[in-house]
């Protein structure tokens, strides 16, 4: 038989509570040194009541001695106060000195620490039993989230004076002009010149146009440049992950997608050639495709951890935002605002960039020049809010497919920038191989002619 009691006490350090009462009530200015530290992290009610009123003295610029504690204590009242001015006496005179405060009051914050998951893991228990409604994903968000807030509180973010925060932003341009940038080049070399050298950690990145422009061709093309060094997962809730896979052997083989996608014959050796190149360069690259389809967000944020947890991630893709589902609200537009949201979070909670695709509506076609513009955003004007950056896709050809000078000639327009300047970028799109690169020579006349056909490439 098991000699332990049948209930275990809570963690705690009882010296190290004593250590830092006696600390702060020695030197008040230790109070500076005691990090987060909160009087609900002290386990016994009697130390958490010797603390607030520790803090109280010293914010309001009285001492915070032993007698003064004690006088205020006494005015409060409380079932603790029998004994109360020997005890404060004792922790004074045993603490030698409030030099290593900071070492005690971080021992405070461990056990409290220990004892906030001893209690996250009898919710988690309880949640688990009795779900009221919620679904297992729903139960693990929650207990996740309980989790992350016991580190989140932990950490405190304090005033910084402009000087040194001047310092961090020097020492960033350094190493921005050294090549140790965070930014994560495009590979679209005019694109990274306008980003500021790239996508950044963090930011939501909105790739939107009318359908069959290429939105997940460029996409696909960013996101593959960046997995050559860095991590990426795609939510393809459009196309399937073979789908997908064929388009990169195409970008990155220079393999028309048509011949990937048909019957090689075994004498077409050039084309052999492309695939084993192409499957050579997408080997060693760390890019993930989830071709779930109807993801909502819950989906999402528990995938996206689960992949940085075991693989690194850097780089999120959704193709597309009107394809998810739940959201907040009844009305269309309200959903889709609480995805952008939603996404714009998750960019922040995993430190990673996040691009999601949109469709815009049918007003840029009304229009002489047939641009887009950041209103024709469709269904919320969150997104548009909620986004770091803004690009769009433009094919002049899709409304002129007789005029030959616009085969293959793009504009990625920045429509928005929170950090940077606004730019209409021509490329060059080979929709054969799903490749964007940069446009050579004199930009062709892109007045356009009313036509009826349209050819394109998602």
């Amino acid at each position: 038989m098991s000699n332990q009691p049948d209930v275990m006490t809570p963690p705690y350090s009882l010296e190290a509570e004593q250590s830092v009462l006696g600390s702060l009530m020695i030197d008040n200015e230790a109070v500076d040194r005691i990090g987060v530290l909160q009087a609900k992290h002290f386990y016994r009610e009697d130390h958490r009541a010797i603390f607030t009123e520790i803090i109280q003295c010293v914010s309001k610029g009285l001492p915070a001695d032993v007698v003064s504690i004690w006088d205020g204590l006494q005015a409060r009242g409380g079932a603790f106060l029998d004994g109360l001015l020997p005890y404060l006496n004792s922790i004074a005179q045993t603490t030698p000195s409030a030099a290593n405060v900071a070492r005690y009051a971080a021992i405070v914050l461990d056990r409290a620490l220990l004892r906030g998951l001893i209690q996250v893991t009898g919710i988690a228990g309880e949640m688990a039993h009795q779900p009221k409604g919620k679904s297992a994903d729903e139960v693990l968000d929650a207990v996740q989230s309980l989790v992350s807030g016991l580190v989140e509180r932990r950490t405190r973010s304090e005033p910084r004076m402009i000087a040194d925060i001047l310092l961090d932003f020097v020492e960033g341009a350094t190493k921005r002009s050294e090549g140790l940038d965070s930014a994560m080049p495009t590979g679209i070399e005019e694109l990274d010149r306008v980003l500021n050298g790239g996508l950044r950690p963090e930011q939501l990145i909105i790739i939107a146009g009318r359908p069959s422009m290429g939105k997940t061709a460029a996409a696909a093309h960013i996101g593959l440049n960046i997995a050559e060094n860095r991590s990426a997962l795609m939510f393809s809730m459009e196309m399937s992950s073979l789908e997908i896979a064929g388009r990169a052997l195409a970008n990155r083989g220079a393999i028309p997608l048509a011949k990937v996608l048909g019957k090689i014959p075994e004498s077409d050796s050039k084309a052999w050639s492309q695939v084993t190149h192409g499957c050579a360069r997408l080997q060693p690259m760390s890019f993930a495709i989830d071709e779930a389809p109807a993801l909502s967000l819950l989906n999402i944020r528990l995938k996206a951890k689960a992949w940085k947890r075991r693989h690194g991630l850097d780089l999120i893709i959704v193709d597309y935002i009107g394809l998810m589902t739940g959201g907040d609200g009844d009305k269309r537009y309200e959903q889709i605002g609480s995805y952008s949201r939603g996404l714009k979070a998750l960019a922040k909670e995993l430190g990673v960039a996040v691009i999601v695709l949109a469709q815009l509506n049918r007003k840029s076609e009304e229009r002489v020049d047939r641009k887009p513009i950041l209103s024709d955003l469709r269904d919320s004007g969150e997104i548009e809010q909620d986004a770091d950056v803004v690009l769009m896709i433009h094919r002049p050809e899709m409304h002129d497919v007789t005029n030959t000078a616009l085969h293959g000639f793009a504009e990625l327009l920045v429509r928005k920038q929170r950090n940077g300047p606004l730019a209409d970028i021509p490329m060059q799109f080979d929709g054969a191989t799903c490749r964007f690169s940069e446009w050579v020579g004199p930009l062709p006349s892109t007045a356009p002619v009313k036509s009826s056909r349209r050819v394109g490439y998602d």
